[in-house]
């Protein structure tokens, strides 16, 4: 936790300090994610770890990305993309 967190307070740092130059600075926190890694683990146990009950895709991920080249004025920002499972106990 006090990774994620000096990770996110550097993230806004940085874009705090480069938005003059109109550098941006964001990143994208994936929970859970459909990928070989979880291949031996069932799914529907997986699902109940985020509150949508949904399990995230490799495009989820990459839409994330995407998103956030393709969008000029967002900068300092962490997009979760998780199902809300950033949002604590449900």
């Amino acid at each position: 936790m006090i990774t994620k967190g000096g990770l996110n307070a550097l993230l806004r740092s940085l874009a705090s300090e480069y938005a003059k130059d109109h550098i941006r600075f964001n990143a994208v926190a994936p929970g859970i994610v459909d990928t070989p890694l979880h291949a031996k683990n069932p799914k529907d146990f997986l699902a109940t770890l985020s509150p949508m009950g949904t399990i995230s895709t490799v495009d989820d991920i990459a839409s994330a990305v995407v998103y956030l080249t393709e969008a000029n004025q967002v900068t300092g920002e962490v997009l979760h993309v998780d199902g809300g499972a950033h949002n604590g106990k449900w």
